[in-house]
């Protein structure tokens, strides 16, 4: 029985440092595209100003787009992750309080 008891405060632990893995990477992510998204507003403002952008702005505006995208891409894969983990963390909790009463 303690073995057994042993086993679940390690699944526990596992489970909620999980948890707080995925969400410290989903806030990562979230400030990473908060940069991106600075980047090109600091080129767009450049755009506003002279009219234009050089070929090198150009090129760094697509740059900028397909990592935005790319980053959207595995924040809503991440966000999907840590949903999941949340409800598995969830059902254990119901469970393991129905046994116990």
């Amino acid at each position: 029985m303690a073995n057994n008891n042993i086993v679940e405060q390690f699944e526990e632990i596992y489970s909620r440092w999980n948890l707080l893995d995925k969400a410290g990477k989903d806030l990562q992510l979230g400030n990473m595209m908060q940069n991106v998204s600075g980047l090109y507003q600091f080129l767009m403002q450049s755009y506003a100003r002279k009219g234009f952008l050089t070929q090198d702005e150009a090129n760094q505006v697509r740059r900028i787009n397909q990592i935005y995208q790319e980053l959207q891409t595995q924040k809503i894969q991440l966000d999907n992750d840590l949903w999941n983990e949340m409800m598995k963390h969830l059902a254990k909790m119901i469970v393991k309080e129905k046994i116990l009463k």
